[in-house]
């Protein structure tokens, strides 16, 4: 490769970081303000798309959404690309920018290791159901998230970006099809956490009656009883404790009968300061103390256990199916 020729393809990939940089601030939906222009400044300090991706977890996190257009014209689920940055945008992971009246989050089986749709099939599923509605922006874990093989910047980005999966559910609309029921861990993980922190729940359909009945039986008996009644799996172990503490913590705050809007504060507390040992958080009913590494929460004057929570960052690849 001749000097001209890395000459262009560096020139090529700053504009295309540029113009993403651009485009994502002009299509932020949040208010001006000093919130506004504190993400503005901190996205356009990035110099380059590796810097972005491999930015401090302790600074803003910007998230990859698919622009709607580029989701409704594909033919199967687009491969997240460093080459294809016109097809997206990038919104912070604050208050305000990632909203359900334009976003939505698609959860999704993998039909295959390589491809979760190959065939496009759920893919056009997803787009007859979504082209006469009105939003902006879309996530897909396949197409927002970089995939296998991974360079070092990207595989860190990744890491960050499936731990904060749950801020994104919270915030976007939820759109599925499934087929026929398997035990999907991801997929009752992903289903329990819409439903449990979002006003009037999920709609029972056909294709998730079976996720919302467990999701009741946890909440009645336990969650690490009904994973294992029902044979739930995932492709990594380190994927199902990760899960199986999400999904207790959870069922406990339910249980409890925290008032929602403290249940949503409260369960992005333990996102957000993920590496923090221990929460303390003071709701309606009393304080909730929760020791994340040891896996114990304490509630009013009783003690109750969960599945310890690992520490990201020594983890390496983790499949979302």
């Amino acid at each position: 490769m001749t000097s001209e020729v890395v000459s262009q393809a560096s020139a090529i990939a700053e504009n295309a970081w540029e113009s993403l940089v651009e485009r994502s601030i002009n299509e932020w939906n949040a208010p001006s303000g000093n919130m506004h222009d504190f993400a503005k400044s901190f996205l356009q300090s990035y110099t380059s798309l590796d810097d972005f991706l491999l930015g401090p977890r302790e600074l803003l996190l910007f998230w990859f959404f698919q622009r709607r257009e580029a989701f409704l014209s594909q033919k199967t689920f687009t491969k997240w690309d460093r080459n294809r940055l016109d097809d997206y945008v990038l919104l912070p992971a604050i208050n305000n920018f990632v909203m359900r009246s334009e976003c939505f989050f698609v959860s999704h089986f993998w039909t295959t290791s390589n491809d979760p749709d190959p065939s496009g099939d759920n893919l056009r599923l997803h787009q007859m159901g979504l082209g006469l509605q009105s939003w902006s922006h879309i996530w897909v874990d396949w197409s927002c998230l970089p995939q296998h093989p991974r360079t070092q910047v990207e595989e860190a980005y990744f890491l960050r970006g499936l731990e904060t999966m749950p801020g994104i559910i919270r915030n976007c609309g939820f759109m599925w099809f499934y087929p026929s029921f398997q035990p999907r861990l991801w997929i009752l993980y992903e289903i329990t956490e819409y439903t449990l922190t979002c006003d009037n729940g999920i709609e029972e359909t056909e294709d998730n009656k079976e996720f919302v009945k467990h999701i009741r039986e946890m909440e009645e008996t336990g969650v690490r009883s009904v994973l294992s009644k029902y044979g739930y799996r995932c492709s990594d172990d380190r994927d199902k404790d990760y899960l199986t503490s999400c999904l207790e913590i959870l069922c406990y705050l339910r249980r409890f009968g925290i008032d929602l809007v403290e249940f949503r504060r409260l369960m992005s507390d333990i996102l957000w300061f993920s590496f923090t040992p221990d929460i303390m958080y003071q709701s309606h009913l009393g304080l909730v103390q929760i020791w994340r590494f040891e896996g114990a929460l304490e509630f009013q004057g009783k003690r109750y256990e969960f599945t310890p929570y690992a520490k990201w960052a020594s983890c390496s690849t983790v499949s979302p199916s």
